[in-house]
């Protein structure tokens, strides 16, 4: 009988096993081509280098086949199979082989017959291949853990720190922005101190809404944001009249400007558009450096919340600078928020809306964002540069009458100031 009806008989079993065992048989059959290089190459299957060693192992696979073949005649008697000898069969094939002395000869016709005989009793295919990849998915489950690979652990989220200056975040750009700032400061001292002098020698009759310190403050605040890269991008300027920088025509009507309040960095950037302005400010304001003495010097109008006095006082300038045409510039929220956002529609203060209905004067609504990451609260200075962070958007004007309650026009402007700020700075519902 031939060798593949000898394969033929074999149960799947052993038929799986033998071709697990083909890969290793492919390695090393280039090694076998000759007895030399048996003798020369070590085996592939064993830990020693001796050829003896091999044979010995192949002569042992060799009995076992046999065992398996004989207790396969007693469970099937009827077999066809049942009258031959394996140990015949396959001694017939290695004396048939030039290297009848190895125990890989003939490998090629074994391969041959017993992949014939396997592709004829059964067929692998998708879904017993698939069978199989679960089987090991499901054995993986365990393995040990140094056995399974595992991803590398995601590397932990760095917090950016600043280096502490008075409790305060400090960076090298805010120290190059205050050598700018300071610098251009003492030159704006200087315009400043010139023309109060003109304006006491005419008796202010020159000048005497003292327009021209205000322009100088605006050209402090144009020449260290432009310097330091902080300077803003501005639209709506056709909402703004001419006189502060728009392009809408001058009808002498005055304008309260309004706008939210998250940095320091919003004194100088809302300037820009605001060059014959006078802001309602606080009256801590008046005693920062040179800031303090424009604020003084130009008779813009300070409010001490602490007396009530005080407030009245300036709520009276107020109303009076407005109703001589001069525009008044305001944060209602009244100091810096701590998260840059805008606060509630409640929260704003109320003096500047009742300005603007005493008055007659508009309502322009500015939104201004990205100072804040510029220039938070912790920080002293500057911590980085703009980068086209910082925006200011202008608002069309609001019509107001004395028929017009307090919380109406607040509601409304609260509303159009928050139209215009990204998401992060919209105020928490």
């Amino acid at each position: 009988m031939s060798s593949t009806s000898v394969y033929s008989c074999l149960p799947n079993s052993a038929l799986a096993t033998m071709l697990l065992l083909l890969p290793s048989l492919a390695l090393s059959a280039p090694l076998l081509s000759s007895r030399t290089a048996l003798s020369s190459t070590p085996s592939l299957f064993s830990s020693a280098s001796s050829p003896s060693r091999t044979i010995a192992a192949g002569e042992k696979q060799r009995e076992q086949h046999q065992r398996h073949h004989q207790r396969h005649r007693q469970q099937h008697p009827s077999h066809p199979s049942a009258s031959l000898s394996p140990a015949s069969t396959t001694t017939s094939n290695i004396e048939a082989s030039p290297m009848s002395s190895s125990p890989f000869s003939s490998f090629k016709a074994r391969r041959g017959a017993l992949l014939r005989a396997f592709s004829s009793r059964r067929t692998v295919g998708p879904s017993q291949v698939k069978a199989v990849s679960t089987t090991k998915r499901r054995e993986n489950v365990n393995l040990p853990r140094s056995a399974v690979a595992t991803p590398p652990p995601a590397a932990p989220t760095e917090v950016k720190k600043y280096a502490k200056l008075f409790g305060f975040d400090v960076t090298l750009y805010g120290a190059y922005f205050m050598t700018y700032a300071i610098s251009y400061g003492i030159l704006w001292y200087m315009s400043l101190l010139k023309w109060l002098l003109l304006s006491r020698m005419s008796k202010g009759k020159w000048d005497p809404d003292n327009h021209k310190m205000d322009l100088a403050s605006y050209v402090w605040a144009k020449r260290v944001l432009t310097s330091t890269g902080c300077a803003p991008i501005i639209t709506g300027l056709e909402n703004l009249p001419e006189q502060h920088g728009g392009t809408l025509p001058d009808d002498g009507r005055p304008l309260m400007i309004v706008a939210n309040h998250a940095s320091w960095m919003d004194v100088p950037v809302i300037r820009l558009i605001t060059r014959k302005c006078k802001f309602l400010a606080k009256k801590d304001l008046g005693k920062v450096p040179i800031l303090g003495t424009s604020l003084r010097w130009g008779h813009h109008p300070l409010v001490d919340r602490s007396d009530k006095r005080s407030t009245v006082k300036s709520f009276r300038q107020g109303v009076d600078l407005l109703k001589r045409g001069v525009s008044l510039v305001t944060f209602p929220e009244g100091t810096r928020s701590l998260d840059g956002r805008f606060s509630s529609a409640e929260a704003l203060k109320g003096g500047a809306f009742k300005m603007a209905i005493y008055s007659g004067a508009r309502i322009v609504p500015v939104s201004i964002s990205g100072t804040f990451d510029v220039m938070p609260k912790t920080a002293l200075f500057p911590l980085r540069p703009s980068n086209g962070r910082i925006r200011i958007q202008i608002h069309p004007p609001i019509e107001t009458t004395k028929d017009m309650s307090e919380n109406e026009l607040t509601q409304k402007t609260h509303k159009i100031i928050a139209s215009g700020l990204p998401p992060k700075q919209q105020p928490q519902s």
